[in-house]
């Protein structure tokens, strides 16, 4: 018989029927940062799938840890989060409340990808780093990782006009990337993972670049104000409005079906 670990987090792959033991591993791995070449440094691709309504609580997690050489680890997890599912975010991601049951809370599924992606740069495909902007809100320190967009990127490395963000499954076709981007967290991190590949291989040969801080150099990101989503409630701001419960024998309305329960903020986490 064995004894679960204090504290022990489940993790629910998408694919998964039932929750599985996340164990967190205790090597040390070096840090990438702006100094390290690319040929050493270990990437952390990632892709969050949301509840699609402000404020875009996470619904599920997938990220490929890589090198320029070869995939190394896979993440995936499904979050838990009581928050409506916007109608059209689910039939692009096609998470229903079911596949919830079971999952990790965001604070204990972000802790364990936190802890996959240590001493790595992190690669989203987002122009606006939305996906990274999700995982590190509400940290109290903000995430340190060098943060690296295949999207501007891309528009570099294949003379994309200013203006254009191209999306990620027309980045992976004008590359001939191996690689099927579905709306699925772990397999759009696959997908952006190749096409970073891809990039930065024409790139070193364009550009000669070869260190991660001559990525960040080039790949600037706009400023992005995002108060309006930040879902907890700034001191002096009125409490919103509560609504009546329901009492029993009453129908179901769409606001408390299993689909569209109602919200509560997201987990405190001491990070």
């Amino acid at each position: 018989m064995t004894t679960e670990p204090a504290g022990a987090v489940y993790l629910k792959p998408r694919w998964a029927a039932e929750p599985v033991l996340w164990e967190e591993l205790q090597d040390e791995l070096p840090a990438t940062g702006p100094e390290t070449r690319l040929e050493a440094a270990e990437f952390v691709a990632l892709d969050v799938e949301t509840t699609g309504n402000s404020p875009f609580l996470v619904l599920e997690i997938g990220a490929e840890r890589f090198s320029l050489e070869r995939s190394l680890s896979l993440f995936d997890t499904l979050v838990d989060c009581r928050a409506p599912i916007n109608s059209y975010a689910r039939r692009r991601h096609q998470i229903s409340r079911h596949m919830l049951e079971g999952a990790p809370g965001f604070a204990d599924a972000r802790r364990a990808f936190l802890h996959f992606a240590r001493g790595a740069a992190l690669v989203e495909h987002s122009h606006d780093a939305f996906d990274t902007y999700l995982i590190g809100r509400g940290l109290r320190k903000p995430l340190e990782h060098p943060v690296l967009d295949t999207s501007t990127l891309a528009r570099v490395v294949l003379d994309l006009p200013s203006g254009q963000t191209p999306g990620l499954a027309r980045v992976v076709e004008e590359l001939g990337v191996d690689a099927s981007p579905a709306h699925a967290a772990l397999s759009d991190a696959q997908a952006t993972a190749g096409v970073f590949r891809e990039l930065v291989r024409r790139a070193r040969e364009r550009f000669g670049w070869e260190t991660v801080g001559e990525l960040q150099a080039i790949l600037v990101r706009p400023d992005v104000d995002r108060s309006a989503l930040e879902s907890t409630r700034r001191r002096g701001q009125p409490a919103p409005r509560r609504l009546p419960e329901l009492r029993r024998g009453r129908r179901r309305t769409a606001s408390n079906t299993p689909d569209h329960p109602q919200p509560t903020e997201p987990e405190p986490d001491p990070a």
